[in-house]
């Protein structure tokens, strides 16, 4: 930077010396009669009488006269030319005026650099005789300058410019400070909210950075992806919740309309025909609109149960049990209906007593959803068989449970829905029951809580068969 400024400066120096002395030669021609005669006739006393008041005047003035091919004639200072010709082309270039200064061209006494002048043409009689060709930074101005250099001036200049870039470096460097630290603190805060709201781990440590080649910049940007990332996929979240809050009120106003239509009708006929009814029809009124209020009864139990379910704050309450105990306790509460259907049932196990680590009530909830299902769908004289007993292919040996009956089936396009809210099989050969499509949908809430899945297997007239799995007691 120090160098720059000197070097600008002197240009700055050596441009202002041009302009201000551009027209000294025409002045020392018009002054001095500097060709007597014909060409290369040099009135030696107009010269030595110009060196003589030159030297008085500014000693950094030198005067030169050229002939037309730039050969030095005469000059006003003493000593000898380290150069004895002048390239013309600049002199010939600032005599036109057209060009902008400064304009440097060869000084005769040095060969190190150019130097800034004026110039002038001589003319005898209209005729080109040759240039007058004043040096305005002669050697000796060259000599005078170094000199300075080393001045107290010159130092103080310099210690002025290194104090002044000194001072801009600090306030730069703190100005940077302030802005980077400001930077971080934003990077911080985002970090730390990516943290606490999203699913994917994000480091806002120094080291990760290292390890990244990163900086504040690069770390605030890979955060804003992150939490760009994790914005979308929270906004499609929405949407898909959006859409299937639509699905659950279309599906809960139809389902619940289907019982309370039956209510009002049958209770609208026991008002209008109330004196026109046998006692055997008002009470198959009564019994019919009694049933409609039980499954529109179940059905709010069931909506509240499933909400619960999948409510955030919803854990299972771990314990240790006897599942065969569980399943015989189950399947007391089917007993007079499994004996009306006349439906036979079997407990399947290598042993007496098989223990699992679970919600009980909630692995209650599971098997009476199942056995329900499997005793509305098998016929008069079918079975069903419960089969429990451990994995021995896998390594902590959970219990495998199979729920299996002899049923209607389930085709096999209808498989891939079953576990789908308000999903009702469309065959025939479950037409009238009273299945409303959310018992499988709480089974599988239920084990995923258990981070266990279940599985089904079905062929129709011949069966279905529900399979899933639970963590052995230790």
């Amino acid at each position: 930077m120090l160098f720059s400024t000197q070097y600008w400066m002197n240009r700055y120096h050596e441009e202002s010396t041009q302009k201000l002395n551009a027209s000294i030669a025409m002045y020392i021609n018009d002054e001095y009669q500097l060709l007597s005669g014909g060409e290369n006739e040099v009135n030696l006393e107009a010269i030595k009488q110009l060196s003589q008041q030159a030297m008085v005047i500014n000693p950094m003035v030198e005067a030169y006269l050229l002939d037309t091919n730039g050969e030095v004639i005469a000059h006003s200072q003493q000593g000898n030319l380290e150069r004895s010709r002048i390239n013309l082309s600049p002199i010939k270039l600032f005599i036109t005026g057209k060009a902008d200064l400064p304009i440097y061209a060869q000084d005769p006494k040095s060969l190190k650099k150019p130097t800034v002048f004026s110039a002038t043409e001589l003319r005898v009689d209209g005729q080109l005789q040759g240039y007058l060709y004043v040096v305005l930074g002669s050697s000796l101005y060259e000599n005078v300058s170094a000199l300075v250099s080393k001045s107290y001036s010159a130092n103080m200049m310099i210690m002025s410019i290194a104090l002044i870039s000194l001072v801009a470096l600090i306030m730069g460097a703190l100005v940077f400070r302030m802005i980077l630290s400001r930077l971080r603190s934003l990077t911080q805060q985002i970090c730390s909210f990516t943290q606490e709201h999203s699913s994917k781990t994000v480091s806002c440590e120094q080291e990760h950075m290292q390890a990244h080649n990163s900086d504040e910049i690069g770390l605030l940007s890979e955060t804003f992806e992150d939490m760009s990332d994790e914005i979308r996929r929270q906004l499609q979240l929405l949407k898909e919740a959006d859409q299937t809050r639509r699905e659950l009120i279309s599906n809960v106003s139809h389902d619940l309309r289907t019982p309370l239509a039956s209510i009002q009708g049958y209770l609208e006929t026991l008002i209008i025909k109330d004196n026109k009814l046998t006692e055997e029809q008002r009470r198959y009124y009564l019994d019919t609109a009694m049933l409609s209020s039980k499954r529109l009864s179940d059905l709010v139990s069931e909506l509240f149960e499933l909400s619960k379910l999948e409510s955030p704050t919803t854990s299972p309450s771990i314990e240790t049990f006897s599942l065969t105990e569980l399943i015989y306790d189950t399947m007391q509460e089917f007993e007079l209906e499994l004996h009306r259907k006349e439906i036979k049932w079997q407990l399947k196990s290598p042993m007496e007593n098989v223990s699992v680590t679970a919600d009980i009530s909630l692995i209650q909830r599971v098997f009476e959803n199942l056995i329900r299902n499997a005793v509305a769908y098998t016929p008069t004289h079918g079975s069903i068989t419960l089969e429990i007993a451990p994995d021995t292919e896998q390594q902590f040996n959970p219990v495998k449970v199979r729920v299996i009956d002899s049923g209607a089936g389930i085709a096999e396009e209808d498989l891939p829905h079953i576990f789908n809210r308000f999903y009702a099989n469309p065959d025939k050969s479950r037409k009238g029951s009273e299945s409303n499509g959310l018992g499988l949908a709480i089974v599988k809430r239920i084990l995923d809580l258990h981070e266990s899945t279940i599985s089904v297997e079905s062929k129709l007239n011949q069966g279905t068969t529900f399979v899933f799995e639970l963590p052995a007691a230790a």
